[in-house]
């Protein structure tokens, strides 16, 4: 690293809520970054802010006292520290300039380590995309800190790629049951596909969505979310964030006068993310949601996006067409003297690396806590 690059770099960690000036920058740097991971979106953040009683952390790095080229937000949670993301994501991203040379993301994370030096905080940093174009920086500098460090593979994002958006309309439009899916609901139930882009009906639609997401999963042992009317009123803000920032995409059929399959897709640098899904029970047979990925296929052709990322999880449905994985991991920090810390993430390493017990944990004492 140069004399110079070292003059003309500096980086602030701050606790408390963001004034404007900040949520300005920060959505010029949103717009810039390489990623535009939907998560980060600025009036998402803003909006889980307002929302949120936890301490938000923000942590900035500036090129020239004020250009700022790289951020993240956090929210602190008693000792622990933690994207303040986590409050409804499929991936975190740190969110950098798209111009950042490879020197300047190094010393961007140099920066950042450095600093939860000497806070001394542990940070457990969830759902972290292993595909993003950083992740060798991060993972090179936390190795190389004198910081506890460690990285656990813990979900995948299954994902449709390919070479053009035309190439990849032809590849899921190969797939035999989603043609049968469409054609039967359009047939048999005189099905309507719709694709909104902006907020119109928005709180009808939502309110369709959590209903079904209730029934869907009543007398199941891990009961929707959405009975509670907070959970409801939560997830209208955050796609009402993500319709001002102009990411929101929603896919739906519609039979026998009302909403009965959907799916919340967000956009982000070149591809589309299959974010949340449900459908009607009444329904079941027709297979709405697999209907609905030929149908946002055909969107994406027509609008120039060749990735359609299925975002967090393994669920069955998404194999029908998914070509690839994505890793997810979690990332542990903290100071080598915190042992309790320690030892907690060792114990969750050990849970990941043995199925049955995971298994355990997931299905059965994760919802209950949830």
């Amino acid at each position: 690293m140069t004399d110079t690059l070292k003059e003309i770099k500096h980086s602030t960690l701050t606790s408390g809520a963001p004034d404007d000036a900040f949520w300005n920058k920060y959505e010029q740097l949103w717009r810039n970054s390489t990623e535009r991971s939907p998560f980060q979106a600025p009036r998402l953040l803003r909006y889980f802010v307002q929302q949120n009683s936890a301490e938000t952390i923000v942590f900035q790095y500036f090129k020239n006292q004020s250009e700022l080229l790289g951020a993240a937000i956090f929210q602190k949670e008693n000792s622990g520290v933690q994207f303040l993301s986590d409050m409804k994501t499929d991936a975190n991203f740190f969110i950098l300039h798209q111009d950042c040379t490879k020197e300047e993301t190094e010393d961007f994370f140099q920066h950042f380590l450095n600093r939860i030096s000497d806070s001394g905080w542990a940070l457990m940093l969830n759902n972290q995309p292993g595909w993003a174009n950083y992740m060798q920086h991060f993972a090179a500098a936390g190795e190389a800190s004198e910081l506890f460090w460690m990285k656990i593979p813990y979900s995948v994002c299954p994902v449709v790629t390919a070479e053009t958006p035309q190439a990849l309309l032809e590849q899921i439009s190969g797939s035999r049951e989603l043609r049968y899916r469409v054609n039967k609901l359009k047939n048999q139930k005189n099905a309507v596909f719709e694709v909104l882009t902006d907020d119109n009906d928005l709180d009808h639609w939502v309110d369709e969505f959590c209903q079904a997401h209730v029934l869907r999963w009543e007398d199941t042992p891990t009961p929707s979310a959405y009975r509670d009317p907070l959970r409801r009123q939560f997830v209208k803000g955050c796609m009402r964030a993500w319709a001002e920032d102009g990411i929101l995409v929603r896919f739906s059929v519609k039979a026998e006068g009302h909403r009965v399959g959907f799916v919340v897709g967000l956009l982000a640098a070149g591809s589309l993310i299959h974010h949340s899904t449900t459908f009607h029970p009444d329904f079941k047979k027709f297979s709405p949601g697999k209907a609905l990925i030929l149908i946002m296929a055909e969107w994406m052709a027509q609008n120039n996006l060749r990735v359609l990322d299925f975002g967090d999880g393994d669920e069955p449905y998404k194999y029908t067409v998914a070509n690839e994985e994505h890793e997810l991991n979690r990332i542990f920090l903290s100071s080598k003297l915190n042992l309790p810390f320690i030892l907690k993430t060792k114990l969750i390493r050990w849970t990941k690396t043995h199925p049955k017990i995971y298994k355990l944990y997931a299905q059965k004492i994760k919802p209950h806590f949830q």
